[in-house]
Order: structure tokens, then C-alpha cells, then sequence
């Protein structure tokens, strides 16, 4: 629980930012959207306010935390579009396109909950079209197995990795084992308590996008890694072990941060697969995942489920992605030595 308590100390800083009836939006109904959503939503919001207070010759002389919803109606779709504009020249498109979205949301608020503004100002600006990719970055299963053992016995770690490896090696298996074989989001797994895994029917509720609960079945492969883990874990952080106590923890027993998360996966990947490096994060285990999945049952409509995407369009990519790969590699036998 001590991450998700950091996590909610990062908001509400960011909301003691903002204008003061922001505190409803991002903490009274918190049960709209994920508290890591929140969190990038605050961060945007106080970007685009400072850029308003810095730029528009309204907000310029308006003290930010005194500023009121019915302020919000002096901005127009000029001002969004000189805002993405200027946005977009120090960020990647895909952050862009998230600030936009999270400024769009937040005049929704203005016009459907408060009734504050008569126009959101983010539906007149420019579009940003992210650009299509026919294919994924993700790894084969063979590269899965590769990593899965390195994990087991250590193998390509540092001296210094594997003196503290066997600490570490039953939790990090049936984490990211735990990754490749749901296709689980970071922060759905970083959520998960003790009390979340049903060992028996070999499921987990977990927590997707927006703050929805789901449950996903996992295989019994899983299964008997998470027993293995949380066996340890009993006899090594006792105090954690209660149903309402992060399933996945540090040696102190507090529940491994995102942060953390994120750098562990690296560690064993240039360890299993040096000409990876750099390139798999969790969210290209989750891709890992979905291509594997695909390849193997062909059924895009259960692929959604799984992912848990609203939109079918989302999971497509990756059957694109599939068929691309199939198409550039027609040829494959020529790369066959002696042919």
C-alpha cells in the first residue's frame, strides 16, 4: 500500500497547484479514472495554466490558484491551437496528443458537470493524427524463453546482480512470467494485492484503465510460480502477507513502484538478449503478449478481451502488425545457409 500512498501524495501536490475547485475534479471523483491517469492529467493541466497565465492576456494578471471554471471560457480554439503548437515542438506526438486529450476532458468537466463554459475549445483546434505502425516491438517466443531463464539461473547477470539475485529470482519470475502470459498493464500489475489472486481458480482482479475492475485467469504455469513467490514471501516479509498488502514488494516489504518495475525488466533483457537492449519496457511484454497470443489463436475479438481494450481498432494493430511480419518474411527459406 505504501506505493499507492506516494502515488496519491504526488496528486494531490499537483492539485494544491491548481485552481482550488480542481480538487473535486481530481480527488472527489476519483473513480473515474486511475490514480497514475490522474497524476499525468494534473501535469498537463498545470502546463497548460502556466502557459495560459505566461501567454493569454487574460489569465495573465489572474492569480492561479484563485481562478475560476467560468475563466476557462476566455480561451479559444486559436489559443489550443497556439498551445499544441508550441507543445508539440518540445514533445513527442504521443505526449502531445495525451495533453491535448487530458485539456479536452477536463472542458468536458467545465461544460457538463459545472456548466461553467458554453465551449470546449479543444474540439475546434488541430487534430493530431498519430501515424499508423504496421508493426510491433515485442519478443518471439523463443526470445521469452530465453529471458524466463535468465531469471531462473541468473545467467549474463553482473557479479554484483547475482549475489543478490536469489533474493529477487521467485518474485521477478512470477512477475514478468505473470506479464507475458496476460498481457497485464504495469500499473494493473503494480496494483495488485495479496487478496487479488485466487490461486485455486487461478485468477486476479485487477484494475484496468478508468478505474474498472476486471478479473483475468492466468495459466497454470503462473500458478505455480505466484505459489512459489508468495510462499517465500511469507517466510521473508511475514508483515506483508495480509489480504489488503501488495503482492509484489521489496525486501522491506513495501510495494515495488512503477519506477521499479520498469527497471527491472531492462536488467534481465540485456542479461538474455544483449541486441534487445534497450528496447523492452513492461509495455512491450504486454505487446510480447499479443503477438504470441495471436499467432497462436488467431481470435482478435478474445485478444481484445484479454488486453482489455475499449476499442477493437487498438488490438488491431497488433493482427497488422502480425500479418506485416508474415508478408515481409514470404521469403524466409532464402536466408537459409547454402541456399
Amino acid at each position: 500500500m505504501l506505493e499507492k500512498k506516494r502515488d496519491s501524495a504526488v496528486l494531490i501536490s499537483l492539485v494544491d497547484e491548481l485552481p482550488e475547485f480542481c480538487q473535486d475534479y481530481f480527488i472527489g471523483r476519483k473513480n473515474e479514472r486511475a490514480l497514475s491517469t490522474r497524476i499525468g492529467y494534473a501535469r498537463d493541466l498545470n502546463h497548460f495554466i502556466d502557459w495560459l497565465i505566461t501567454n493569454h492576456p487574460y489569465f495573465c494578471v489572474l492569480n492561479k490558484r484563485q481562478i475560476k471554471p467560468a475563466d476557462f471560457g476566455h480561451v479559444s480554439a486559436s489559443d489550443m491551437d497556439k498551445f499544441i503548437e508550441i507543445y508539440s515542438d518540445e514533445h513527442e506526438i504521443r505526449a502531445t496528443a495525451r495533453t491535448r486529450s487530458a485539456i479536452s476532458s477536463f472542458y468536458k468537466y467545465l461544460t457538463d458537470v459545472l456548466r461553467a463554459v458554453d465551449y470546449n475549445p479543444v474540439s475546434g483546434a488541430q487534430k493530431i493524427k498519430i501515424p499508423e505502425k504496421d508493426y510491433v516491438i515485442f519478443l518471439t517466443s523463443e526470445e521469452q524463453t530465453r529471458l524466463l531463464n535468465t531469471i531462473r539461473y541468473g545467467t549474463g547477470l553482473t557479479d554484483r546482480q547475482n549475489a543478490w539475485h536469489k533474493h529477487y529470482e521467485k518474485r521477478d519470475l512470477a512477475m514478468i512470467f505473470l506479464f507475458l502470459d496476460t498481457g497485464m498493464r504495469v500499473s494493473e500489475i503494480n496494483g495488485i494485492d495479496n487478496g487479488d489472486v485466487d490461486l485455486n481458480e487461478c485468477s486476479v482482479v485487477i484494475t484496468r484503465k478508468g478505474g474498472k475492475q476486471s478479473k483475468v485467469y492466468y495459466s497454470d504455469e503462473s500458478a505455480e510460480y505466484l505459489q512459489n513467490y508468495m510462499d517465500e514471501k511469507q517466510t521473508v516479509t511475514p508483515l506483508s502477507c495480509g489480504p489488503r498488502d501488495p503482492l509484489f514488494v521489496t525486501m522491506k516489504g513495501s510495494r515495488l513502484a512503477i519506477r521499479q518495475i520498469q527497471d527491472i525488466v531492462p536488467k534481465y533483457v540485456d542479461a538474455a538478449l544483449p541486441e534487445k537492449a534497450g528496447t523492452i519496457s513492461p509495455h512491450k511484454l504486454r505487446s510480447s503478449f499479443a503477438m504470441e497470443f495471436y499467432r497462436v489463436e488467431r481470435d482478435i475479438l478474445a485478444l481484445q478481451q484479454r488486453m482489455g481494450h475499449t476499442s477493437l481498432n487498438t488490438t488491431n494493430i497488433y493482427a497488422k502488425a502480425f500479418e506485416s511480419a508474415s508478408l515481409r518474411t514470404r521469403n524466409w527459406r532464402e536466408n537459409i545457409d547454402g541456399q
